[in-house]
């Protein structure tokens, strides 16, 4: 956790187009490498645990967003298919090689996921995000 009087930097990774909740987004539009946790917490009228909260959570997204627009590894893919069998079964390998197949080598997760979620009805989408996120890729 920061204290008040840190001033954060913004992170390397953040890009105008990652998807953040507002209230994070609201905290790294103040962070200008100039304003203390403190200084932001006062403009935002927010206590300063809930402005290093809004910086933690930051970090946690950006990574996830970097980790999503990678091209997949034999890793991740042994990861996304195992968690797609425990909701849907044996078919769920079969899902992951069609996807795969069908976005080429270069495939990134977040291509890979989006395909195969285009197959699964909102039973099984749900119970597959939960995996995912069990797992740390969602």
């Amino acid at each position: 956790m920061t204290g008040p009087n840190v001033i954060p930097q913004r992170p390397a990774a953040l890009k105008d187009e990652t998807l953040l909740p507002f209230g994070v987004w609201q905290v790294l539009d103040l962070v200008d490498g100039t304003r203390s946790v403190q200084a932001i917490a006062t403009q935002l009228r927010v206590s300063p645990e809930q402005v290093s909260r809004a910086l933690e959570q930051a970090h946690t997204w950006i990574d996830r967003s970097v980790q999503r627009e990678q091209v997949v590894t034999e890793d991740t893919i042994t990861t996304v298919s195992q968690c797609l069998v425990s909701v849907v079964g044996p078919m769920g390998e079969f899902i992951v090689d069609d996807a795969l197949d069908e976005l080429g080598q270069n495939a990134t997760l977040a291509q890979v996921l989006s395909n195969i979620a285009a197959q699964l009805d909102e039973q099984h989408l749900h119970a597959f995000v939960r995996q995912l996120r069990a797992k740390g890729l969602a």
